[in-house]
């Protein structure tokens, strides 16, 4: 019985002091205050691995507190498509190039509270705001007539043997402004998963597209001024959410 007795309060012993240490090493593997962080998403439902959300953001963290993160995101990208076709030589010459290019840059800054969760579980709420500018242009050539166009992109549609121009993308600014909720999970020390989402009202302002013609030909009239549209609901960030903090 004393046997039975001693074997029992050693393991309970034992338990105890696995629990605590195991405490105090898990309790070590969430962010520190002054430490940053960074992220990206995995989506396992298409097999993708993006960038921290539908923008391709890259976005940083800093912990000012344990408990208080100041976030930045930014995107940079640039596009060029052209489509050139051309028969310089006999009677039946043509040339026609179509030469589209885009530019498209945003940031979008918050800042996050983190509440106490659990030893791996950090929950957190928070607030951002957002501005993203996209630009497009394009250069139309027909043979003699050159189209420069800014603001937009045009699509030629044909119809009974005739054809007309209509504006296949446009320009524009974007503003926006959102609440959101999320957690990390710290599967080790500084390394964590987690996911997000928000309600978030969006308002986007696209740009009026001139034309400017050169050789032969005549430029449109401009006829898409005041254009915008806004909108306002929840969002589920892209996928899963894997980063790491340094």
């Amino acid at each position: 019985m004393r046997k039975t007795s001693t074997l029992i309060l050693a393991i309970l012993a034992c338990n105890a002091l696995f629990a605590q240490t195991a405490q105090q090493d898990t309790s070590r593997l969430k962010a520190a205050a002054k430490t940053f962080g960074t992220e990206l998403n995995f989506n396992p439902f298409n097999g993708q691995i993006n960038l921290n959300n539908s923008l391709n953001q890259i976005k940083f963290r800093y912990f000012a507190k344990e408990d208080l993160a100041l976030r930045l995101g930014f995107v940079v990208g640039m596009e060029k498509t052209l489509n050139d076709n051309q028969q310089p030589y006999g009677t039946n010459s043509f040339r026609f190039k179509d030469e589209k290019s885009s530019s498209t840059y945003g940031v979008n800054a918050g800042i996050e509270k983190h509440f106490r969760g659990t030893l791996r579980l950090s929950p957190y709420i928070g607030a951002d705001l957002t501005f993203t500018r996209r630009s497009l242009n394009q250069e139309l050539i027909e043979g003699e007539s050159i189209l420069e166009i800014d603001g937009g992109w045009y699509q030629t549609v044909y119809n009974n043997g005739n054809y007309y121009r209509s504006v296949l993308e446009y320009g524009y600014n974007r503003f926006g402004v959102a609440a959101f909720t999320g957690f990390d999970f710290y599967m080790a020390k500084n390394f964590f998963f987690g996911y997000e989402f928000n309600i978030a009202f969006a308002k986007t302002v696209y740009d009026e597209v001139e034309e400017q013609q050169k050789g032969t030909g005549s430029a449109n009239e401009n006829h898409y001024t005041d254009h915008s549209d806004s909108s306002f609901g929840p969002r589920l960030t892209n996928g899963i959410r894997i980063g790491y903090i340094f």
